[in-house]
């Protein structure tokens, strides 16, 4: 695994990369994390993939660019629209976690002809009844992240993850001690909370709504069946509103399978993308 900053349209990015194998695939993190989070499964992807993995907006190391007038998820996809064209991606599958999870169908709706699929982790926004990003789960996400945002130390940053997982002690603790980095830098706290009430904000925006009948790639959801943030329910009930999608439960697992389970998560997206 490699990292690498790149300029976009004046924000600098951080994204870490490796592999030149084959498809290319994306991996878009969730809200207050980063790239890093990908640390356990990125390597292994790389064998088969040519992998990128950028900071969102205003996370990890990527610069904060406030988001106006516009909602935040609109803002973040036109950046790693950016991403795409300054790294010459033409063509990729997607993946993202959580917020990343919104993110890659919106990229996806802005760039169709781009994107070859998509793979949905740990979120039942883009098949839920309402299509919209419930502001109960943003609240109690700021509500975890503001709590190792504050009082930045390696423990309340494996704490914070901890929270999320099935098992507490699946918390990563190397990925915890990079957050300790993020989390020192004065704007991340700013971003986050920023971020945050720009999605709480918009959500009736219909620029942001999810439209699964709309997704005509190849999609799959990956779920914990112990998932706090994302009811597996509701995804086990409706996936199946995106035309031809697939399902995998990762059991004894919470909101992060990348972190808790990161064999079966590389076995399950590389079967998926490879068909």
């Amino acid at each position: 695994m490699r990292a690498a900053f790149i300029d976009i349209d004046g924000t600098r990015t951080r994204y870490l990369y490796e592999g030149d194998a084959g498809e290319t695939l994306l991996l878009i993190h969730g809200f207050g994390l980063s790239a890093d989070i990908w640390a356990h499964v990125l390597d292994p992807l790389a064998a088969h993939f040519s992998v990128f993995a950028p900071d969102i907006l205003g996370h990890g190391f990527t610069d904060f660019k406030e988001p106006g007038a516009d909602a935040a998820p609109l803002v973040m996809t036109r950046h790693l629209e950016g991403f795409m064209d300054a790294v010459g991606i033409e063509r990729c599958a997607v993946l993202g976690s959580s917020l990343g999870g919104l993110l890659a169908p919106l990229l996806y709706a802005a760039r169709p002809e781009s994107i070859t699929a998509l793979i949905i982790d740990g979120l039942h926004t883009p098949v839920s009844d309402t299509g919209k990003l419930p502001p109960e789960t943003i609240r109690a996400t700021m509500a975890n992240g503001t709590t190792a945002m504050t009082d930045v130390t390696w423990q309340s940053c494996i704490d914070r993850m901890g929270r999320i997982c099935h098992d507490p002690a699946r918390s990563p603790a190397d990925i915890a001690l990079m957050q300790v980095t993020v989390y020192a830098q004065p704007d991340r706290l700013p971003a986050y909370l920023a971020y945050g009430q720009s999605m709480i904000d918009h959500v009736d925006d219909e620029a942001v709504r999810m439209r699964p009948e709309t997704i005509a790639v190849p999609t799959l959801f990956l779920s914990g069946r112990q998932d706090i943030r994302a009811p597996v329910e509701v995804i086990e009930k409706n996936y199946r509103r995106v035309p031809g999608a697939s399902l995998s439960v990762f059991e004894d697992c919470g909101h992060l399978p990348e972190v808790e389970h990161p064999e079966k998560f590389v076995e399950t997206v590389t079967a998926f993308l490879r068909g």
